[in-house]
C-alpha cells in the first residue's frame, strides 16, 4: 500500500501575473461613453413611449377589441365548456 503525500506543500503556490487595470484616463472615457449610451437609449425609450402617433396595433377608438357591446354584441358571456372562468375569453 502506498502512503499518501503531505496535505500541504512547503512551496508557495504560483500566482498568475495580475492583469493590467484601466488607467485613470481610460476609466473616465469608458464611464463617459457608458453613461452617454445609457442616456441615449433611455431618451429614445421616453420619446417612443410619449409619441402621440398611434401605433399600428391600436384598435379604433369607437370599437373595443374583441367585439364587445359597442361592436354590436349582446354583452353576455357564455362560460367555456370546461367550466374555467377566464375573463379574457
Amino acid at each position: 500500500m502506498e502512503t499518501p503525500g503531505p496535505l500541504f506543500s512547503a512551496e508557495p503556490p504560483v500566482l498568475p501575473a495580475p492583469r493590467p487595470r484601466f488607467s485613470g484616463a481610460r476609466k473616465v472615457i469608458a464611464t463617459t461613453l457608458l453613461s452617454v449610451g445609457l442616456m441615449a437609449v433611455g431618451g429614445v425609450a421616453i420619446v417612443n413611449a410619449a409619441s402621440p402617433a398611434p401605433s399600428a396595433s391600436a384598435p379604433a377608438a369607437g370599437a373595443p377589441a374583441g367585439g364587445g357591446p359597442a361592436a354590436g354584441g349582446s354583452g353576455t358571456h357564455t362560460p367555456p365548456a370546461n367550466g374555467a372562468n377566464c375573463p379574457n375569453m
